[in-house]
Order: C-alpha cells, then sequence, then structure tokens
C-alpha cells in the first residue's frame, strides 16, 4: 500500500504525544517531515536525525528540544536552529555546515565528528573558527576528526579574531590519524589554549585511521561456466576410471577362480 505525506504523517505520530524522543531516518521519511512530525510532538526532547546523501539544509525550530543528534549527513551546508533550551547537540559529517542563527542557547556539552582540512588556508581558518564559535559557550566539547590543520591558527589570523571558544572548559580532541606523534605537537597545544582561554581541562589523543579499502583481487578459482563443466568432465571421467578398474579386477577374479579349478 503507498502512503501520501499525510497519510504516513498520521501513521507514524497518532498515539504518541507523549513521545520523549525520536528517532528519523532521513532517507525514509523526507526532510520535509519534520516540522511537522516535531510540532506535534509536545513533550519531545531528544531528536535523533540520520542525514541521507542529499540534505543540504536543515531547520529545527522547538523551544522544548534538549538534546539535538545529527548523524551521517554528507552533504550538508546549512543548518538553522531556534532550540533555545537545548543542552546537547551532536554533528557527524564530512563538511563544516554553516550553523545559525546564535541564540541564547548555553550547550552542556557538545559532540563533532568531522574534518578540519585546508584547501585555501585562510578561508579553511576562518571557516572553521566561525563553526566553532556557535559552540563557544559550551561547558563540555569533543572534536573527532581525520585533519587537524585548520585547527593550528597562525599568529596572524588569531590576531584579527577573538577566541571562538571563550566559555569551554573541558576539551577533549580525537585524532583519527596514522603520523606518530599528531597528537603531541606544540603548535596544536597552544593553538587549542588561545581557542579556549578559560580551559581548565585539556585531553588531545589519537588512534589509528582505519580506511575501508575496495577488496584485492580474489585468489580463489573463479567458478565459472568452463571450470564447472572440466569439474563436471573430470568427475565423469573418474567414474569411468573407476568402472574400468572395477571390471578389470572382476575379471581377474573370475580367472583366477577359473585356473584353480581347472587344477584341481
Amino acid at each position: 500500500m503507498t502512503f501520501t505525506d499525510e497519510q504516513l504523517l498520521t501513521v507514524q505520530v497518532h498515539g504518541t504525544r507523549n513521545l520523549r524522543e525520536l528517532a528519523l531516518d532521513l532517507c525514509a521519511v523526507g526532510i520535509r517531515m519534520i516540522k511537522e512530525v516535531v510540532s506535534r510532538l509536545h513533550l519531545l526532547e531528544t531528536l535523533r536525525l540520520k542525514g541521507s546523501q542529499s540534505a543540504e539544509r536543515i531547520r529545527i525550530t522547538y523551544k522544548n528540544l534538549k538534546h539535538l543528534a545529527l548523524t551521517r549527513f554528507d552533504s550538508l551546508k546549512r543548518v538553522k536552529t531556534q532550540t533555545p533550551n537545548l543542552v546537547s547537540f551532536q554533528y557527524d559529517g564530512p563538511n563544516i555546515p554553516i550553523i545559525g542563527p546564535r541564540d541564547s542557547t548555553r550547550l552542556a556539552n557538545a559532540r563533532l565528528e568531522l574534518d578540519f582540512g585546508v584547501c585555501t588556508k585562510r578561508r579553511s581558518y576562518l571557516k572553521a573558527a566561525k563553526f566553532l564559535r556557535y559552540f563557544g559557550r559550551c561547558d563540555s566539547l569533543t572534536l573527532v576528526c581525520n585533519e587537524i590543520e585548520a585547527l593550528i591558527l597562525p599568529e596572524e589570523i588569531r590576531s584579527e579574531m577573538l577566541p571562538p571558544l571563550g566559555d569551554v572548559k573541558h576539551l577533549r580532541l580525537q585524532i583519527r590519524s596514522n603520523t606518530p606523534g599528531v597528537d603531541s605537537s606544540p603548535q596544536l597545544t597552544e593553538s587549542l589554549r588561545w581557542m579556549c582561554p578559560h580551559l581548565e581541562m585539556l585531553v588531545v589523543s589519537s588512534e589509528p585511521c582505519h580506511k575501508e579499502t575496495p577488496p584485492a583481487n580474489d585468489s580463489r578459482p573463479r567458478r565459472d561456466k568452463y571450470s564447472r563443466a572440466k569439474r563436471k568432465m573430470g568427475g565423469m571421467e573418474s567414474a569411468e576410471a573407476a568402472a574400468r578398474d572395477a571390471f578389470l579386477t572382476k575379471k581377474t577374479r573370475v580367472a583366477s577362480s577359473a585356473v584353480g579349478s581347472s587344477h584341481v
């Protein structure tokens, strides 16, 4: 049976007005339905959205929301939020999205998993700093990334801006890299401390980056129609040989019995 968006919305939300936690897969639901779904759940506190490859913009407007998670957003470019009571935020995606407007949100903690790579250096530095500024009022911030070049701000860039993470007290940086000693870079530590002037705890760690590689050429023999034919032919030849051996053995036994009888 095929449902329209309105029918699907009724099926999903009917009888769930007391729901406090909701997880939606945008590949199945569609990004346009988020506003309609959330507006009917007056007690909702936690919203988890799994993105799709085509989702580039998303808007979340909900004053009672406390926890928001955006994961697997491969193409996300802009996030608009109006969530004044948000406590925790999680983002997982390869791009650095533009988040705004910056409201009165004071997050207790945030977890960001993305890459701070550098393409055009100055632009990347400014983009990374602007992105981090949205989380400048967090108490605790966790960053998980493969590339960290844009986190090492040069002196000339620092002189043009204020520290983006002014209120962060606890910072954890987890680096996925195969380069030894990347977590002990003095330039990285100095830059992070400048970003967080009120920092009380800094933890920088690294772990090997395991990249998914396509499987190597299979060394096992191919089971195509030719090999199957050869196996079949070989099986037939083996059967014929076995039958021939059995016949010769039987013939030999008969001959031996005949010789024994004539001797007697």
